[in-house]
């Protein structure tokens, strides 16, 4: 295999054909998202219990090397709402927050996060992501919901209560304290959100938040409300974000990253979903090509480029790759632009935070929750199956009651559980040939050849599956204990592994015993190849593999039916029954005789003469 450079710069396959008419689209795209990113990125540091600039910071470098190392022409990275509450859940325990541990801490998740993302990325593990179900992510995603919007009630009433990643514990504190409410932060965050949602309604081309930001922070600083107990974000630094690696010597590393591990596993697992899912959606509607495994890579290298540039883990992000496209985003330069306009915000504008409330970036994050919350999609998804809805409940109740990290796992892992379950349990059925059309059908009642039974197997044969295979097979062959010959249909099986093989071998041996034959029907070249490569093939016998159904039956016949068995078989199921009644082998081919089958004739007349 050649390896070519783009392979490992992959932003050469594009970047030397692009062309000037797609600058102005992409420059404008890269500017609406940087407006949207501003007040979104301070506000979902507080959530992830780190000073606002840190947020800001995480939208500049690793967005643009997400962009450039990246898959997706549309996704922009950076922190995101969900990722967030999972670094708060992950450090809390360790450091209080916002202190010189606590944000070397999180430095350093982010750069474990990137380098898992980054060996998963390597080792090619994105078909992965298809074994975990969508709902995981709306379960999360709604549960995530509910716990900001509670965990901003503080900020939002100007209430100082203790950090926690407990949901019960924030709502016991908040009943506890809700009387010493102070009135002008409350009023300042209310205003805050009502100034947003009009602006939705009377001009949603607008930057609502940023607009509510700027007229909220200008009420602050006119009647100088922060003199008055209003907090206030503060002085932001007035500076790119400085290249910094994580203290490792200074953090206790053995111990910490024992108890960091869970949490930057979790996270990368949550942020792959998320990056992926919304590639995904903007590839369906722009049909772009989309590599999941250079995905893993992109956002790797993001996380490690936070880590190393004074921000924290993050993730693709749905509202600023959904602004990105419909501002009309061509290429993933928009996301590089995105990432400078920060930057230059930061050092013309960051004076101007010192004096936007807390409780107005509150009020942000509390319409940002109630967005979360997919609504439809998750009907649907309950409304699909039993699976769906299980995995999505269980999601969100672990997301409010459990630790965040573990609450991804117990997500994953019971959508992966599912999805094993249901595959371990393939379609068998018996069908014979419609006796007009030759086509096979379901058995009618009692319609089943005497001598043999033609089994379909739908699903894969594999460890997983085979002990409910042959069990199935075997409680056939118990039911019907003259019949010696068994064909199985494997037309829908994609899978076939040795656990599989040594279960047809168990199968073969019981056959054997009642001196039949073992046929199969319609195997795919990959199952054939496992027939050939494990022995089987030749100890069943060549023969005994045809590619029709209608093939192997005729072959069946000539080789293993019973001529004695035919002619007191009260059924007719093959076109060729009738002329076998009589005798007439023949019809299978001339010069065709019957096979000897003395131990069956015994058995049939015995069994005649006891009636």
């Amino acid at each position: 295999m050649q390896v070519q450079m783009s392979d490992f710069i992959p932003f050469l396959s594009w970047i030397r054909t692009y062309n000037r008419r797609h600058i102005k689209a992409d420059l404008l795209a890269g500017l609406t998202v940087a407006v949207v990113a501003v007040p979104q990125c301070m506000a979902y540091a507080l959530i992830a219990g780190l000073p606002v600039h840190y947020g800001l910071y995480a939208a500049i470098v690793p967005a643009i090397i997400g962009s450039l190392w990246g898959s997706s022409a549309q996704l922009i990275t950076g922190p995101t709402t969900a990722i967030s509450l999972v670094v708060l859940s992950s450090l809390v325990r360790l450091a209080p927050t916002g202190s010189e541990h606590y944000i070397e801490l999180a430095f350093f998740l982010a750069l474990m996060v990137g380098v898992i993302q980054i060996a998963m990325g390597v080792a090619r593990l994105g078909s992965l992501l298809n074994f975990v179900s969508h709902s995981v992510i709306l379960g999360f995603t709604a549960g995530a919901a509910v716990l900001i919007g509670f965990k901003q009630i503080p900020n939002l009433l100007g209430l100082k209560l203790e950090k926690t990643s407990v949901f019960v514990e924030t709502l016991v504190q908040i009943a506890n304290h809700v009387h010493e409410t102070h009135l002008i932060t409350f009023a300042l965050g209310l205003g805050t959100v009502a100034v947003i949602i009009s602006l939705r309604k009377v001009r949603p081309s607008w930057p609502g938040t940023l607009i509510a930001l700027v007229v909220i922070g200008g009420v602050v600083a006119l009647f100088k409300l922060d003199a008055q107990g209003v907090a206030v974000v503060g002085a932001i630094p007035r500076s790119l974000p400085p290249f910094h690696f994580p203290d490792i010597h200074g953090l206790e590393i053995e111990v910490d990253i024992a108890d960091l591990a869970p949490g930057a596993l979790a996270i990368a697992i949550l942020g792959l979903m998320e990056a992926v899912s919304i590639a995904k959606s903007i590839a369906g509607q722009t049909h772009q090509r989309l590599n999941v495994n250079q995905e893993f890579i992109g956002q790797g290298l993001s996380n490690m480029a936070a880590s190393l540039f004074s921000g924290y883990a993050g993730s693709g992000s749905f509202t600023r790759s959904a602004v990105n496209f419909s501002s009309g985003g061509k290429t993933p330069m928009s996301g590089v632009f995105s990432g400078i306009t920060v930057a230059v915000l930061v050092l013309l504008a960051a004076p101007l935070a010192a004096k936007l409330p807390v409780a107005a970036l509150a009020g942000v994050l509390m319409v940002v929750a109630y967005q979360m919350i997919q609504t439809e999609d998750i009907k649907r998804a309950i409304r699909a199956t039993r699976s769906d809805a299980a995995v999505l409940m269980v999601t969100f109740l672990s997301t409010l009651f459990l630790h965040l990290e573990f609450a991804v796992y117990v997500g994953v892992l019971l959508s992966i559980g599912l999805h094993l379950a249901e595959t371990a349990h393939p379609r068998i059925h018996s069908s014979v040939p419609d006796l007009k059309t030759g086509r096979m059908v379901g058995t009618a009642r009692g319609r089943i050849c005497c001598q043999m039974d033609i089994v379909t197997v739908e699903g894969a044969v594999f460890f997983g599956s085979v002990t409910f295979v042959l069990e199935d097979l075997e409680r056939r062959l118990r039911n019907h204990p003259r019949m010696a010959n068994l064909l199985i249909r494997l037309h829908q099986a994609n899978i076939l592994d040795a656990s599989g093989i040594h279960a047809l071998e168990v199968l073969l041996d019981e056959i054997r015993g009642r001196d039949g034959g073992l046929y199969f029907a319609g195997l795919k070249p990959k199952i054939f190849q496992v027939f050939k490569n494990s022995g089987l093939l030749r100890e069943v016998g060549e023969t005994h593999f045809r590619t029709t159904t209608g093939s192997a039956i005729r072959q069946a016949m000539r080789e293993s039916f019973c001529p004695a068995i035919c002619a007191a078989c009260e059924y007719v199921v093959f076109v060729e029954c009738p002329e076998l009644k009589q005798g007439n082998w023949e019809v299978l081919g001339e010069g065709v005789r019957p096979r000897k089958c003395e131990g069956q004739e015994k058995e049939k007349q015995s069994t005649e003469n006891k009636r």
